[in-house]
């Protein structure tokens, strides 16, 4: 993205940041009640080509009516522009007016968004995510310890140390910006989503993982299919004349293998038969067999997800239909207690939210040696664990983290997809789903 000149840039972040004096960031305490609720049935869905508002805000809420106390069912990023209606269904509690949004909900202008298309903050905060990509923006790892900015408020085109970022600490770049530090030297920085920045000197490109499952377009009959989790592993050949195993090639770690469902056993060892005529050994490799039993709740086109924390792996289900398999990385501690150990809770769970990316996560929960900030393809359960893509590591199949379900961004970015509650274009997240929208349910098991 191309970065915003002087003024006009430094006003922006400060919108970003919800700095006292922003245009549209006044205190929601401030405002009054509406005196009669309104029939919010009446009020027609704008249509896509109206005009539009925008998100001046790290985190824009979408709220379920046009009442300051009423339950927030999403969230708009700073340079969000969703479809609003013309005017202002009422001005009662908001300052600014409260907008009707497409395709659902209610916008007030005071809490951090503006109906004006040239507000710096929608200048600088242009770039939109991509929602079809692994990873959703540019994303940088730091490769040094080095200083976090944010915009010195009585210098405009300065900036202060905010605090000290550890090396490895990961986050998304959505813009650049040439400031004065507090010491007076002039910098070059990345901005990150939530208006801080980082000396670009000092980052360098992510490299997430390029790992992702496979999709079971015949369902049972894709099934078994084996994934490498380790490094070392290979294949091997049957030497009928023999009628012994020899060596064959390595395989690549994190290599996808079609199995038959055939298998050998020999001196105890376990052979899966691979469809190109080679084999593989039973405990070299993590596999992801045929279910014959389902739960209650697997009819019709219900979706649901089954997870195992012994084995790393999971399967998106669309009924009894299996439609994609992978590798996901589940708590350090695997089957602990998740109240006291960095352990995955185990139940019937239901998504009850989704983000494009976490803004309000705590960026030093993820790892104890690095900061993690935009955090993507976040899907909430309701047991209060994550899912969601990890572009830091690549232990996929292996326990890792402090209990939230990982998968790579490729794979994260599919599930995140698939799964309800929906997000409509132009936000960022849902935090309800809609009554009349089929829920999609995650089981963890051992």
């Amino acid at each position: 993205m191309a970065a915003a000149g002087g003024l006009a840039f430094a006003q922006a972040v400060s919108c970003v940041l919800l700095v006292p004096g922003c245009k549209g960031a006044e205190d929601e305490s401030a405002l009054s009640k509406a005196a009669e609720p309104i029939d919010i049935s009446k009020i027609p869905t704008p249509p896509a080509d109206g005009p539009k508002i925008g998100a001046i805000a790290e985190a824009t809420p979408v709220r379920a009516r046009p009442e300051p106390g009423a339950k927030q069912i999403g969230t708009l990023h700073a340079g969000a522009k969703v479809a609003r209606s013309a005017e202002p269904v009422t001005d009662e509690g908001c300052a600014g007016g409260w907008y009707a949004i497409r395709p659902r909900g209610f916008v007030c202008v005071a809490q951090g968004a503006t109906t004006d298309p040239n507000h710096p903050t929608l200048v600088a905060m242009a770039l939109e995510p991509r929602r079809d990509q692994p990873l959703p923006y540019t994303y940088a790892r730091v490769q040094k310890s080095t200083k976090l900015y944010k915009r010195d408020p009585h210098r405009d085109k300065g900036v202060v140390t905010a605090r000290k970022l550890a090396r490895q600490s990961g986050m998304a770049i959505v813009g650049s910006w040439t400031a004065t530090d507090d010491e007076q030297q002039e910098q070059r920085l990345g901005m990150l989503t939530n208006g801080l920045f980082v000396p670009a000197a000092d980052l360098k490109a992510a490299e997430p993982s390029l790992f992702h499952g496979v999709e079971l377009a015949q369902g049972m009959e894709d099934l078994p299919v084996a994934f490498v989790v380790k490094r070392g592993v290979r294949r091997w050949k049957y030497d009928e004349k023999n009628n012994e195993y020899d060596k064959a090639n390595l395989l690549e770690y994190h290599e996808t293998l079609p199995l038959t469902g055939k298998f050998r056993e020999d001196k105890g060892i376990r052979y899966w038969a691979v469809s190109d005529g080679t084999y593989v050994r039973h405990r070299d490799v993590t596999t992801v067999r045929r279910r014959h039993d389902f739960p209650d709740f697997a009819t019709g086109d219900q979706r649901w997800i089954d997870i195992s924390i012994i084995t790393g792996t999971a399967i998106l289900y669309e009924g009894k239909k299996p439609v994609f398999a992978t590798l996901v990385s589940v708590g350090r501690d695997r089957l602990g207690d998740p109240k006291e150990t960095a352990s995955t809770a185990q139940g019937d769970f239901e998504v009850v939210a989704k983000h494009i990316t976490a803004t309000k996560f705590d960026p030093k929960a993820m790892t104890e040696y690095f900061e993690v900030y935009d955090i993507p393809w976040v899907l909430e359960l309701s047991s209060g664990q994550l899912m969601h893509a990890a572009y830091w590591h690549d232990r996929f199949g292996i326990e890792n983290g402090p209990g939230h379900v990982a998968w790579s961004p490729a794979d994260a970015q599919r599930v995140w997809s698939w799964a309800t509650p929906y997000v409509p274009p132009g936000w960022h997240g849902v935090t309800e789903r809609p009554e009349k929208e089929a829920k999609t349910i995650v089981r963890i098991r051992k």
